[in-house]
């Protein structure tokens, strides 16, 4: 394998700003102030509708930095590629062609992203960055909480509730929870900046509190919950079969609960039967994609603001919902039986990899950590092949990772590796 280039200061200060962009939060909302209605839409501006290709052509420097270790990439996790690519296509059979075609071209270009990060830095050198464009973000949403709480803190709906950067609670909530798994993993593995990662997972869990969103403690939970099996692990093999059987105790008397008395469980998180309103939407959208089940209506065609079917089913729940609030539905939605068969492809194999190479080294505990998380917010979030998001561009990154370490697993990246992992049973 040939080695590559070192990243430079130039290239990773431009990374960290495309980064910054891709988490959508702050400039959206300071340059189109009216962008973000009660119900969480965001009608496009014209304004950062452009000041996203600068962007994308940055994004295109990378790739050609990158060399031919994107190629690699590529080859080896076909699949997400292919579901961006089918999103342009989508324009094809899409009841809103144009619409189809331009955010084909912004999730195409989110995915290559990924494909970037994936090819041009090492695991710890991805994570660092990842890390300190969350760091940044937290600590800004924290301090815009208390300075501008007009501006970070909700009133008409959720009053109190802290939305930081982002437009919503739930925004916020999910992207705290997922920056406080990110900074408790490297606060364990990454000796030299434990400090500025332990503060960043301080401020992250604080906010996925302020957020009061039951799904982000939910997937908080569950990201340092793996954190804290995978230490429980490296004691040895009898304490990993005391872990399994006790982890599925837990979950076979939940699965029981929620059986017998579902409404016990959903109390426990704040949620009603119908999580919000969530579940009148999933089967209306059920409906919809019953007639064009195998296609779709085109990618995010059918939640354009002009789209018939996404009023018909506004009627129908009263409710003129901005998306299905399901990763799964709005894939199906958007591109049909094929687009789902794709990327669940994609997920178990990437699942595969992740769980072989958490045996090996920590970064395949990290990438269970973050595909558990994933699925998690994927069941109540609108975020699989999501354009211009830092959410899916880390995905991708994570599955080419996990495809490339295929070829070779590099423990040297972790100091702790050979002496933690290696010697334990």
């Amino acid at each position: 394998m040939t080695a590559r280039r070192p990243v430079g200061r130039i290239e990773l200060m431009l990374a960290a700003a495309t980064l910054f962009m891709f988490a959508e939060a702050f400039l959206p909302r300071l340059l189109a102030p009216s962008a973000v209605d009660v119900t969480g839409e965001a009608p496009e501006s014209t304004l950062l509708r452009y000041l996203w290709l600068p962007f994308y052509g940055l994004i295109g420097l990378g790739l050609i930095a990158a060399g031919k270790e994107v190629w690699r990439v590529m080859f080896r996790s076909p699949w997400l590629v292919l579901l961006a690519v089918l999103a342009i296509a989508s324009a094809l059979w899409s009841i809103d062609p144009e619409l189809s075609f331009r955010r084909g071209i912004a999730v195409l270009a989110t995915t290559l992203l990924g494909v970037y990060l994936a090819a041009r830095f090492e695991w710890i050198a991805a994570l660092r960055l990842l890390a300190a464009v969350w760091f940044a973000l937290m600590a800004a949403s924290f301090v815009a909480g208390i300075v501008a709480p007009g501006f970070a803190v909700m009133h008409e709906i959720h009053p109190g509730a802290w939305s930081g950067g982002w437009g919503e609670k739930n925004e916020m909530g999910g992207h705290a929870a997922r920056a406080a798994f990110l900074f408790a993993f490297l606060a364990w593995r990454d000796a030299p900046y434990r400090k500025w990662w332990g503060a960043g997972l301080l401020i992250a869990l604080l906010l996925v509190l302020l957020s009061k969103s039951a799904t982000a403690l939910l997937g908080a939970a569950l990201g340092l919950g793996v954190l804290g099996a995978a230490w429980w692990m490296l004691k040895g093999r009898r304490w990993s079969l005391a872990l399994v059987w006790g982890a599925l105790c837990v979950i076979g008397g939940a699965m029981m609960i929620y059986a017998v008395a579902p409404e016990v469980l959903l109390g426990v998180i704040g949620k009603d039967a119908t999580l919000t309103g969530r579940t009148d939407i999933w089967v209306e959208l059920g409906a919809a994609i019953e007639k064009r089940p195998v296609l779709g209506y085109g990618y995010l065609a059918f939640w354009g603001l002009d789209s018939e079917p996404r009023y018909w089913l506004g009627r129908a729940v009263d409710w003129n919902a901005p998306s299905g609030h399901n990763g799964g539905l709005d894939l199906a939605i958007s591109l049909g039986a094929i687009g789902v068969i794709v990327f669940a492809i994609d997920v178990t194999v990437s699942a595969w990899r992740a769980a072989r190479l958490s045996m090996m080294s920590p970064a395949g505990v990290f990438a269970v950590g973050f595909l558990a998380q994933f699925m998690l917010f994927a069941m109540s979030e609108s975020i699989i092949l999501a354009q211009n998001s830092v959410l899916w561009a880390t995905y991708v990154f994570v599955a080419g990772k996990l495809a490339m370490e295929q070829r070779q697993v590099d423990v040297t990246e972790y100091p702790l590796v050979a002496t933690k992992v290696g010697t334990q049973g």
